[in-house]
C-alpha cells in the first residue's frame, strides 16, 4: 500500500486521543495541520518503518505540548505502518524527554489529475 493519501493525525494526552488535523503525503512530501498549526516536511519509508521530519508553525496562541510555548519547532515522527495506520512517537529532537503517542489513519487515496 502507498503512503500517498489523505490522513488524519491524532495524539494520545491526557483526555485521550485528540485530533491533530489533516496531513497530505505525496512522493515523500507531507503537509498538514489543524485550527492551530501547520506543518511542512518529508517522509521516509523502509519496509513498514515511517519516518518525518516537520517544520511546525503556531499561528494562534503556541501551545506548551512540548514543554515550552514556541511559534515555530521541528518534530520527527517515527512509526510502524500497519494497513491503513502509522503507530509511533511524535518528539521534537531538542526536547526528547517530551515525547507522544501519534497515530495516522489513511483516510482515502489522492485522487489522479
Amino acid at each position: 500500500m502507498s503512503l500517498d493519501g489523505i490522513w488524519t493525525g491524532e495524539v494520545y494526552g491526557p483526555f485521550g486521543w485528540e485530533n491533530r488535523g489533516v496531513f497530505v503525503l505525496e512522493n515523500g512530501r507531507i503537509v498538514g495541520g489543524d485550527n492551530r498549526q501547520y506543518s511542512v516536511g518529508t517522509y521516509r519509508e523502509s519496509g513498514d518503518n515511517v519516518t518525518a521530519e516537520l517544520k511546525t508553525h503556531y499561528y494562534g496562541p503556541p501551545r506548551a505540548v512540548f514543554g515550552e510555548n514556541r511559534e515555530e519547532f521541528r518534530t520527527r515522527i517515527v512509526g510502524i505502518r500497519k494497513n491503513h495506520e502509522i503507530d509511533g512517537t511524535i518528539s521534537r529532537p531538542d526536547r526528547p524527554q517530551f515525547d507522544l503517542q501519534i497515530r495516522l489513519t489513511k483516510r482515502m487515496k489522492l485522487p489522479s489529475t
